[in-house]
């Protein structure tokens, strides 16, 4: 498979052009000529509990952009683009948004100023977006249209019909800071989609009541060799990517857009899902 390889200068943003420093070479912030937008990735998760009138929902999920050096705005509107192309019902953000700088906020909100949906957009925080300063990156989310769902959660009316959209802070959040998972759990009687950014919050969204559970962080490893069985996101947790069924409930994990410290993708290109909830038995495909 072909690695998919983002620019290692360091770059900075002077006119809508990309300087890249130390290279002598001016070039747009655009797509690499061997880069292609992240792939969609669908998928179906059907669960017995999920409302009949919500039944054929269709999520979105933007995980790990990481706006910045590597994902300059141009890129981001593209993204935009993509998703909305797309016509989901619902839009969701489950963390890093942002890399780790204050100016990857600005790219954000330049990138993906304007993104809506039917039943609205919706983002929690990521390590990432600590990094860069949790008031910062919920800021920049609220000002490209992106309700904050930090320990929060907002419920939808379809057709008479009520279903719960929960989300919870970073596991890694600092003072102040952090999950509560009593978000989820404060509404019992209503269906819980919960956008989880880490993957290993799923033990605790699962014993708070979350019926499906969307999360990111791991970008399915990054650098994989899947034929081989070698991961680098197996040395954090066993929730790789994809989907996971457990006791009842459901945990999705996206392999993401954007790339870390390390600007490569080898064995994993980065996605956009499109995740749409059936009603009936427990299952994914």
């Amino acid at each position: 498979m072909k690695a998919v390889t983002y620019p290692t200068r360091r770059t900075v943003l002077a006119n809508g052009t990309l300087a890249l420093v130390g290279s002598g070479v001016l070039a747009r912030a655009r797509w690499a000529e061997d880069t292609e937008l992240p792939a969609v990735r669908k998928v179906t998760l059907s669960h017995p509990l999920l409302p009949r009138e919500f039944s054929g929902l269709r999520v979105a999920q933007i995980a790990d952009l990481h706006a910045g050096m590597f994902m300059p705005p141009e890129r981001l509107a593209q993204v935009r683009d993509a998703v909305e192309a797309l016509r989901p019902d619902l839009i969701a953000f489950t963390g890093d948004q942002l890399d780790r700088r204050e100016v990857d906020a600005e790219f954000f909100v330049h990138g993906l100023a304007g993104i809506a949906a039917p039943l609205g957009v919706y983002g929690i925080l990521g390590n990432h977006d600590h990094m860069a300063g949790p008031h910062l990156a919920r800021a920049a989310i609220e000002a490209v249209g992106i309700e904050p769902l930090v320990n929060d959660g907002v419920t939808l009316h379809r057709h008479g019909a009520r279903f719960y959209l929960a989300g919870v802070d970073d596991l890694d959040g600092g003072t102040g800071w952090g999950p509560d998972f009593a978000a989820v759990a404060s509404h019992p009687d209503e269906f819980c989609l919960m956008l989880c950014h880490q993957p290993n919050g799923w033990r605790s969204a699962r014993a708070a009541g979350a019926n499906i559970t969307l999360a990111g962080h791991t970008h399915g490893g990054q650098i994989a060799l899947p034929s081989r069985g070698v991961n680098l996101a197996r040395l954090t947790t066993p929730y790789l990517a994809g989907p996971y069924l457990k006791a009842g409930q459901i945990l999705y994990v996206s392999r993401g857009i954007g790339v870390g410290a390390v600007p490569l993708r080898f064995g994993v290109p980065p996605e956009i899902d499109l995740i749409t909830l059936r009603r009936g038995t427990l299952a994914a495909w």
